[in-house]
């Protein structure tokens, strides 16, 4: 996902065209030995969880569809699942749940919540979404709104503290940057792009924020309501090692077993050294194409 109001984006969260992959199928590695794992026991891991985080390759059509096949096969299991979209925002889950109902056709939720073409609603999560109507489970439009987001990267956090109740429900506001190895990574990729001062990359940082806390927020409000797992499909960067998306929710709900999968964009026959400890497991799915 691009970083709102801006041409800059990360590479585990951008929406960009992608050639055809020169896997056929995902290779599967548990994250902490690098042992070989089966998709049955990712969907049993994934079944006694309260949060399944799946970092994604925006728009890679292996790693979409092994979400999707993995969501609905959790679905078949009988499981008390929601899915959390970081694709939808909090200002259009009323439409998201009207399509839900048969009561707005896809075209119209599409249009409605400014997902129109492959890029922002791809097929993996089109199915993921079908799924969850066809056993009748919620789906939760998980993310800030953008205006709020942008005037976080604009103008900073506390125009949001001062927001009425409406605007208020539509993001949530972290007390604090998240800082330690997230931030490092964050500069490091953001600070690649030409003419970045650290002013610029400050407010996009607090964006990052903004999301992060706006869908852990979004999250510990599924389990409250009886969700089990939550699975929140989100850009990788979110979610990997140390990522913000995941210590938040960490934080934020201590008792509960968080699972991750994490999908890389790279064709390997074993786990990678550098992919030790970047989630539960590590799936390969070969690589993008180049922006």
């Amino acid at each position: 996902m691009q970083l709102v109001g801006g041409a800059m984006s990360l590479p585990a969260c951008r929406g960009r065209a992608t050639q055809a992959p020169t896997m056929t199928e995902a290779r599967l590695f548990s994250g902490e030995n690098g042992g070989q794992v089966a998709e049955a026991q990712i969907v049993a891991a994934m079944a006694a969880s309260d949060v399944v985080l799946i970092g994604e390759q925006h728009g890679h059509p292996l790693g979409l569809e092994l979400a999707a096949d993995l969501f609905e096969q959790l679905l078949a299991t009988g499981a008390a699942a929601a899915l959390a979209l970081e694709s939808v925002t909090r200002d259009h889950q009323a439409e998201l749940d009207a399509f839900l109902r048969g009561q707005l056709d896809e075209a119209g939720f599409r249009k409605a919540a400014d997902l129109k073409g492959e890029r922002k609603f791809p097929a993996g999560h089109r199915r993921m979404v079908l799924a969850a109507q066809a056993k009748g489970r919620p789906v939760i439009a998980a993310n800030a709104a953008r205006a709020l987001v942008k005037r976080a990267r604009l103008e900073g956090l506390e125009p949001l503290r001062a927001l009425g109740p409406e605007e208020q429900a539509l993001v949530e506001v972290p007390e604090e940057l998240t800082e330690g190895t997230y931030r490092e990574q964050f500069v490091a990729l953001m600070g690649q792009h030409a003419g970045v001062d650290a002013a610029t990359l400050e407010g996009f940082y607090r964006a990052q924020n903004v999301w992060d806390a706006t869908m852990a927020g979004s999250i510990g409000r599924a389990l409250a309501a009886g969700s089990r797992p939550v699975v929140q499909v989100v850009g990788g960067f979110h979610v990997d090692g140390a990522g913000g998306l995941y210590q938040r929710v960490r934080a934020a709900n201590q008792s509960a077993k968080v699972w991750r999968l994490s999908v890389v964009a790279e064709v390997a026959e074993a786990l990678r050294a550098e992919d030790r400890g970047r989630a539960d497991v590590v799936a390969y799915v070969g690589p993008l194409a180049a922006a």
